[in-house]
């Protein structure tokens, strides 16, 4: 078996095509050649890594990472998200995974990356924990407005009226006391160059929107059988500008969702969404990172994640 890194700009066609296939196999999707590239491409490196695991030729494991620009503390520094980890299940054993990664990572290294940063789930998570490939940052917290309860819970249907006028009654009581001040963190996203490219990834359907001095980011779509609108992404973030948000999707989109969700870390209130408790929340966001250049960034700053301002403009799930 061989192990080898290659920025996507580096893969032929049939390399790539190689990685999608393996790719839909592994994860019982239907993601198309234009997909991928929209996903590895769109950012502001104009490529991403990945780290291929082969034998005798055929791919047998990939992990790969996506560049981006991020500001810490002031200093723009760069940094990868890492997704799509997967290996064949004859090959699927830890070493292989760690040999993956750790190539990755000395990879990156030389070419200047100074962190890693990625969203595990369930099953990689205790992997990649116990093995020191990451260390916590935190788990994110899922923020909701049930506007439809019965399209959540059939059986509660007879109550869609007074969950509608919940919502409504919930948002304008935020309204009153929403406050104006943008909150701003340690380490961001480097908007200018961030946000140009990620909206067009995988099939870049999503709603971005001017308005009234606010801008937010959002996608309306069926997840997990339920019809949802995600709240992406709000610029700038303060409460003013999230109840701002949600009532435009709430006004221009109230038939095409039962949920609105945002799933993120908000260190301030009245921005008009409920909280879920962790033991309810239907998944867990694991938020983890590693430090590949030591001498870059502070480890207090990194892994705490009160100090970033993340959501699912990181991710790569939507």
């Amino acid at each position: 078996m061989e192990c080898t890194v290659k920025k996507t700009t580096e893969l032929t066609e049939s390399e790539q095509a190689d990685i999608v296939s393996f790719f839909n196999t592994i994860f019982e999707k239907d993601r198309t050649l234009e997909q991928f590239r929209n996903q590895y491409l769109n950012n502001p490196f104009g490529y991403s890594f990945h780290s291929l695991l082969t034998d005798e030729g055929q791919i047998i494991g990939c992990v790969s990472y996506m560049p981006s620009y991020y500001i810490v503390n002031r200093e723009r520094l760069p940094f990868v998200n890492g997704s799509d980890a997967m290996v064949s299940k004859p090959y699927r054993d830890f070493f292989n995974l760690y040999d993956m990664v750790i190539t990755a990572y000395d990879y990156m290294r030389k070419n200047g990356i100074v962190y890693v940063y990625g969203f595990p789930n369930d099953n990689a998570y205790p992997v990649y924990h116990k093995a020191k490939i990451n260390e916590d940052i935190g788990r994110l917290n899922t923020y909701c407005l049930p506007y439809r309860i019965g399209g959540v819970k059939p059986q509660l249907k007879e109550l869609n009226l007074l969950s509608i006028l919940f919502v409504k009654i919930y948002v304008f009581l935020s309204s009153l006391f929403a406050g104006r001040k943008a909150y701003h963190f340690l380490i961001e996203k480097e908007a200018g160059t961030y946000n140009v490219t990620r909206y067009q990834r995988l099939d870049g359907d999503y709603k971005r929107i001017v308005l009234n001095g606010s801008e937010f980011v959002y996608k309306i779509m069926e997840y997990n059988g339920i019809r949802s609108a995600f709240l992406i992404d709000v610029f700038e973030k303060s409460a003013v500008q999230f109840i701002r948000a949600i009532k435009y999707i709430i006004k221009n989109h109230a038939r095409e969702f039962d949920i609105l969700l945002y799933i993120g870390y908000l260190p301030f209130s009245f921005h008009g969404l409920i909280k879920m408790p962790k033991i309810v929340s239907p998944k867990i966001f694991y938020f983890c990172g590693k430090i590949l250049n030591e001498n870059r960034i502070d480890r207090n700053i990194a892994f705490n994640i009160n100090n970033w301002d993340v959501n699912l403009s990181n991710y790569d799930l939507l």
